[in-house]
Parts: C-alpha cells; structure tokens; sequence
C-alpha cells in the first residue's frame, strides 16, 4: 500500500501477493511530480527491494553492485525490444532529453499479439541485480538481452522507470534523507495500526522513529537490515541491532565551510575547538574485525581493501597489543621516499582494485578519529575522549603511519597561527 502526504491510501494490491512493478513506478511518477518531501510507502515483505530500487541502488553501497550499462548499449537495448531503428531512438532522445520517456512512448506505440506476464518489484530487482554481476567478454550482449527482455514484460510507465534505473538516473527528485524520513513515518503507521492517536502526539512520534531510522542507518547502512529489525523487532529496537560494526563502513559526517575564523569564534564562543591540517589525500576508514580481517573503506562507503595491500600488511605495526578491533578514522596521502606529501592526483594513478603492491606510489596514513574499539563503538562519546584512546592504543611508524597534527584552543592568535603553518606545509609539501 503506498500513502499519500495526507496518509491515504494512493493504490492497493491483494493482500499477499508481490508488489506490482506498475504499482511501484505509478508511486515514482507520483513523487516525481511533487516539488517537496511525500511520505513514500509501507510495504513489509517487498520492503527492502522497493527502497533500494527508490534510491536506485541494487544493495548497500559497500557491496558495490552497479550495472554498469553505457548508453549506446541501453538504447541498442530498447531498440531492439521496441522494433525501432537505434538513430530513431536516438533523435527522440535528443528532443525528449530522456531516454526513459522515449522507452515509454516506444513501447507504448508498439503492437503485441499477446499481453506480457505482469512484473512485480522482486522480478525486476532480481534481474537487475543478475544483469548487474554478468561478467566476461560477452557479458555487455547479455546484458543487452537480459534489457530486452525486461522491456518487452514492461506496461505503461514500467518502460520510463526501468530504462531511468538502468541508466543511473531516476529524475524523481528523492534522496537518501527523504527515503530515510518516509521510513520512520511507516514504521510509525504500522506501530499504532489502527488506533487513533491526536495529530501533536503522532507527529511527535514520527519525529522520534525519523531520528531513529537516520541514526542506525548512518552506524548501519543497509535497508536490509535496517528493515527486517524494524519490522520484525520493532523499531526501538534499532539502535541495538543496527548499530556501529567492523566491516560495514559508518557513513561520514559532513563538514559545513566557514568564511573564515571570526565566523568560527562567533559559533564556538567560549568553548575550547579541535583544528586540524587537512590532508591531501583520500579518506581511509580502516576496519578490523576481531576474526584479524581488515577493510578500507573510502567516504562514499567504495570498498578500498584491494586497493592498498601495503596498509593491510604494515598496519599490524602501529596498533597496540590488546587491541582486537576497531575502526579508525583516517586520510590515505601519496608521499614520496623523502616524507613529502604529493598531491592528490599521484595517489589517483593507483590501481583501484586488486593491486598486489603499491603500484610505484608509496603512501602515508594519517589518523584523526577512533570510531569502535575491542567491540565497543565510540561514537557516542566526545572526540576528545576517542582522540584519547587512539594514542594510547596506536603508536606511529615513520614513513606509514601518523597522528593528524592538530591543536585545542579558543585562543584566536593561536588559531591563526596554526591555520599558517597548515598552508605553509600544505604549499611546501612537506609534514
């Protein structure tokens, strides 16, 4: 049952079966000609695959399943299953700007001497994550066919979704914190049932379930799990089970740019800050699991492991001896045989994955936040007390691993100061 902004029912389906996919991409149009935030829908068992396919995303980013379908493939893809001429198609394109809604009005135009099977949401995701693991030399013509055959199942609208989904780009407007918000007032609506609750106190309720469903997703990253603990255990439930652990990848907290220090003393007042250099490099949020396993992760949650095998070999090194897991928070920089810092692009000419050394291109890795330690998270706790507990458990190891330079105060001079030695060994290269 998908809802309105006003928590009506908008279309239903017999209680029982699988979601339509027509139902699901009606609800997308409908979202895509609203201009603010809409609640999005209830759907338990078909839940996580309507989510996933709502931010366009085949499973949680860290598993890094992408289909990878060019657009000369996707329109030889419609072409094919619509009857048309590739350079129709793509003259059509250039006057719509979208390949979706020329898929639709294609498909649409299209005789069929019979009426295809209808699909439903786990059909399409389901194929869609088949299409998105082929692999080989051959692998881009079955995908092509794999296409075809979805688009020749598609009615009505189905075509302009399945066609946007494939190509990256759903065009509705709707991101990650909307989905987030819409999950929280569901899980609220199916909470009371059908008890009637004042509008004060429902609103109320909701903003507490949002808060929940944004705090375990950003420790916890996965519908899925997310999903199956609310449903199955209750939403209160979340902040036990989907909480902080080595192997999922924490989503980043975000910076806000100031214009410049007198703006920070104004915000800060008083209070004592932490200032530190910003490196040149690229986030590296580094997990170890207590079975000895590590994994690199990068700011958007990319899977990194394979990318730096020196890190994983020597990290042993710089972490204390009762130290059984954690997740440290830190910047991977190029440097060269001198200990200067290179600029970012010389780290960008490493192999991405699967390396077996370090590529010619040496690294330094700077640590400045311990998020979980021995199987405990810490992100509850202040950034002084995790700074804290990282130099007591880690040390530094010329030449691989650092602590990020950084400096506590409310003292302005001594903040500008610190601001011009970070520009001066930013400029020089050198730490």
């Amino acid at each position: 049952m998908f809802f309105s902004k006003a928590g009506k029912a908008a279309a239903e389906w017999a209680k029982g079966t699988r979601v339509p996919y027509k139902e699901f991409a009606q609800t997308l149009e409908k979202i895509e000609e609203l201009s603010g935030k809409r609640r999005l829908m209830n759907w338990p068992k078909d839940l996580p695959a309507c989510v996933y396919l709502s931010v366009n995303q085949l499973g949680p980013t860290y598993e890094g399943l992408e289909l990878g379908i060019a657009e000369n493939s996707l329109i030889k893809a419609v072409a094919v299953a619509t009857g048309r001429k590739e350079n129709k198609i793509k003259e059509d394109l250039k006057i719509k700007g979208d390949l979706g809604t020329v898929a639709q009005q294609s498909r649409n135009n299209q005789t069929m001497l019979s009426v295809p099977k209808a699909l439903t949401v786990l059909n399409v995701f389901g194929k869609l994550t088949e299409i998105a693991k082929m692999s080989g030399s051959s692998s881009m013509n079955k995908k092509v066919d794999a296409i075809r055959g979805l688009l020749i199942a598609c009615q009505g609208i189905e075509a302009r979704f399945l066609v946007r989904t494939l190509a990256g780009k759903m065009r509705i407007g709707l991101g990650e914190q909307s989905v987030l918000s819409a999950l929280g007032h569901a899980f609220t609506l199916m909470d009371i049932g059908e008890k009637t609750m004042k509008s004060e106190k429902l609103d109320a309720m909701k903003d507490t379930n949002v808060k929940r469903v944004k705090t375990a997703y950003c420790e916890c990253p996965n519908y899925n799990r997310l999903i199956e603990v609310a449903l199955k255990e209750g939403i209160e439930m979340l902040e036990e089970k989907c909480k902080l652990t080595p192997g999922i990848p924490l989503k980043p907290m975000l910076a806000h740019p100031t214009k410049g220090i007198d703006e920070i003393m104004r915000r800060f007042r008083d209070n004592a800050m932490t200032c530190e250099w910003k490196y040149d490099g690229e986030r590296g949020q580094i997990h170890k699991r207590e079975d000895g396993k590590i994994f690199i992760y990068s700011r958007n949650q990319e899977n990194n492991t394979t990318k730096y095998p020196d890190i994983i070999e020597k990290i042993g090194e710089c972490i204390g001896e009762d130290v059984t897991s954690f997740i440290v928070d830190a910047e991977v920089v190029a440097i060269d045989e001198s200990g200067s810092i290179l600029p970012f692009q010389v780290l960008s000419t490493r192999k991405r994955k699967n390396a077996t050394d370090d590529n010619g291109v040496k690294v330094g890795v700077f640590f400045f936040d311990l998020l979980f330690y021995n199987n405990k998270p810490l992100v509850r706790k202040s950034l002084r007390k995790r700074r804290e507990i990282l130099r007591q458990n880690f040390k530094q190891i010329e030449g691989s691993f650092y602590f990020a330079t950084s400096v506590d105060t409310n003292d302005t001079d001594e903040i500008n100061t610190f601001f011009d030695e970070a520009v001066q060994v930013s400029f020089w290269g050198f730490f």
